[in-house]
Parts: C-alpha cells; structure tokens; sequence
C-alpha cells in the first residue's frame, strides 16, 4: 500500500485559507442572490405603518416620500393622521424612542371623510382633480359624490371648491367595544394559574398585558385568535381580572386595525395608481407639444419656400413656373392640414368648459354669500370684534373677486351664445 507523502506546513496553512476563502465567497454570494431578491425593504416597512391618507401634513407629497425621508433620517412624528398607533409602529419598526407629535404639522384628530352638498354643485370637477386616491365620481356640469369607504380624510378636496360646498365629517364612533370596567379590573400578581389551564396552551397572562397595550403585532404573535374564549382562565384568576372580556375587546381592535390597513394598501395602491396616470399623460402631451412645434416650423419652411418661388417667379418667369407653384402650394397645404389636426387633441384633452346654467348658479350663490358676509360683518363692526372683522374682510374680498370672475365668464358665453 502506497504511503502519502507529508504536505509541507506552508501549504497546508494555503490550502486552509484558500478553503476558508472559497466557502467565504459562496456564502456572500448566495447572500447576494437572498437579499436581491428580497422584494421587502426598510421604505416599504416604513410605508406599511403610514396611513396612506396622502395628506401633505408632513410636509412631503404623499407617503411614500415622507417614508423615503424617515429613512435618511426625517422625524417619525411627523404623521398626525396615524397618531399615536403610527408612532409607536415606527418606534418598534426602528427601534428609536417613541416621541410626541410635532405640534408644527397638526394634531390628531378622530377620522373625517369629505361630503359634499350635492344640491349646491356645479359639477366643476375640480375636486376630483385634487382628490389623491380618487374617492369623488362625478362629470364636468354633473354631481359629484364622495365615496365614503374611499375617502382618507386628506381635506385636500375642500381648498379648490368655488363654491365651497365641501365639508369634513366625523365617521361615527364605533361604541361595539365593551371595556371592563375600572373596578373589575385588579393588577395582574403574575400567578401563572391561567396559562396551566388553558386547554389550547395559550399565555394568557402575557395577552392580557398586551391587550392593556394596544399591541396588536404581539397579540398576533402570541396567538390571541386561537384563544377559544372558554372562561377557564377568569374563573381561576385570584385577582378576579375578566380575561375573556378583555381578549375579546383585543380581537375587536385587532380586527379594526387589519381593516384600517387593508383601507390604508387599497389607498396606497389607487394613489401610486393615479400618479402613474398623471405621469403618462404629461408624457403623453410633451409628445404632442413636440409634434405640434414640429408641425409649426414646417409650415413656416413651407411659407418661406412659397414666398422664394414666388419672388422668383416675379423675378425670372418661365415655362415651368405653374408646375413649381402647384407644388410649393400643395407642399403648404399639407403642412398646414398637419398643424390643424394636432388642434383636436388639445381639445380632447381639455375638459369641457361650464355651461350658462352652473355659471348662473354659481353667480347667485356667490351673491348670497356675499350678501351674509357682509351682513356678518356689520354685525362684527358693531360688536367692536377686530379680529372677526378682519377674517370677514379677507373672506369678503375671496367672495367679490370670486363672483368677478363668474361674471366675466358668464358674460363671455351669453356674448357667444348672442
């Protein structure tokens, strides 16, 4: 039997580190092809905790660029629409201290849907152009409605109403839940009777810490669905702590806030779906600005080369002038029909203008308006109240130039209707 030779020291220690090496740069690779695969970034993580109401109070033009901003280190409390449950998801998510609402960008308050006062609408459709995630139907000179179950409550639809027939409203409360009361809830001594007789083998004690906190990513991960609300757990507890009531006002929010989220992705989807939208038609009327320059500058080649053959023709007459001068006139009328069918599309992609009828109502609803505020102001004057005078005053100016401008326009369509 043949005897293997002694490997030399030095090349035993390069074969060691050549191996170690190898294994190094497969594992980096296949991490390589992991991560890169990985659809779940830190900003997608981010914008599942947000609202997506797509408000702007952040200061930024929607959700997805505040989330963007997080990450290169803008402030978690810059979200008054999320609260409190949106802070805290963005601290655990970070793992960075929970801190109040920055007072500077508003305060929370209860969810709000825009209405609209259909009788009042003259169907301008300008509100749906202001809506980010599409929540209001209606046509140009028709009535607008405000999809509830849509609607983020991003107020952003209310600015641009010329008749300001939009308001926001508090969604009902919802007054399902049934908290126990003060006095029916001890402090929890941490006895452990519960979770040894939980016939699914749940923690009970660690759920009910957990539903006291709101935190509904741990109810799901210590399984509070599967709690089959048997009472075993109540009826063993020495404080006397109704569990079963409190586990199930747990899975009440728990269900609440999985369908504020399936809302809040629907939001999320039908903004980014929209911003596409706005992105191809700009794109889309470049293309046709661009055509419509170059149509332009080959109808005025067109015409200097007329007007060269004709001063030509002046110049020097000959056999051959009719033919070229039918030529030179075909060649213009064709550029010219080329410029005239790019003025179709500009009106297609125009929105059809107010008709007399929504101007008259617009003029006479302003009137009123009008007419109140400065009621209101006299009576402010008389009162010696400053300061709603003031707000009278600015608000009367918006009414008059308004209503300056509503005539103008009813005047220009009665003049081309005459």
């Amino acid at each position: 039997m043949l005897a293997l030779a002694p490997i030399h020291p030095v090349f035993a220690s390069l074969l060691v580190v050549g191996a170690t090496t190898l294994c190094c740069a497969l594992l980096l690779s296949l991490a390589a092809i992991l991560l890169a695969r990985r659809p779940d970034t830190v900003t997608e993580a981010i914008l599942r905790c947000l609202p997506q109401t797509q408000c702007g109070q952040c200061g930024h033009p929607g959700c997805r660029p505040y989330a963007e901003a997080i990450v290169a280190g803008a402030p978690i409390n810059r979200c008054p629409p999320g609260g409190n449950a949106t802070l805290r998801a963005l601290a655990h998510l970070l793992d960075v201290p929970q801190l109040g609402l920055d007072p500077l960008h508003g305060s929370h308050k209860p969810r709000e849907v825009a209405y609209i006062r259909e009788a009042e609408c003259i169907g301008c459709v300008k509100c749906i152009a202001a809506c980010p995630v599409d929540a209001i139907v209606g046509a140009s000179g028709q009535m607008h409605t405000v999809i509830a179950a849509q609607c983020t409550g991003c107020d952003l639809c209310v600015e641009p109403c010329p008749v300001d027939c939009i308001e926001m409203r508090v969604l009902p409360a919802d007054n399902t839940a049934q908290e126990p009361s003060a006095q029916a809830v001890s402090e929890c001594i941490r006895c452990g009777h519960c979770e040894r007789v939980c016939p699914v083998s749940l923690l009970p004690q660690q759920l009910y810490w957990y539903a006291r906190s709101a935190e509904h990513a741990a109810l799901e991960r210590y399984g509070l669905s599967d709690c089959i609300e048997c009472g075993a757990c109540s009826r063993v507890c020495p404080s006397q702590i109704p569990l079963v009531a409190v586990y199930r006002d747990a899975k009440r929010g728990l269900r609440n806030a999985q369908e504020q989220q399936q809302l809040a992705q629907l939001a999320r989807q039908r903004f980014e779906a929209r911003q596409a939208r706005d992105h191809d038609a700009r794109q889309l009327e470049q293309v046709r600005r661009s055509e419509r320059e170059r149509a332009t500058t080959r109808a005025a080649q067109v015409e200097a080369a007329v007007a060269r053959v004709r001063a030509r023709t002046l110049q020097t007459p000959d056999a051959q002038t009719p033919t070229v001068t039918s030529a030179v006139e075909r060649a213009r009328h064709k550029a010219l029909e080329r410029v005239a069918k790019m003025a179709p599309l500009d009106t297609q992609a125009g929105r059809s203008p107010p008709s007399v009828e929504s101007l008259q109502r617009l003029v006479s609803m302003t009137e009123r308006k009008l007419q109140r505020a400065r009621q209101k102001l006299a009576a402010a004057s008389a009162a010696a109240d400053a300061e709603t005078a003031a707000l009278l005053a600015q608000a009367i100016t918006r009414l008059e130039q308004r209503l300056a401008a509503a005539r103008h326009d009813l005047g220009g369509l009665q003049g081309a209707d005459a």
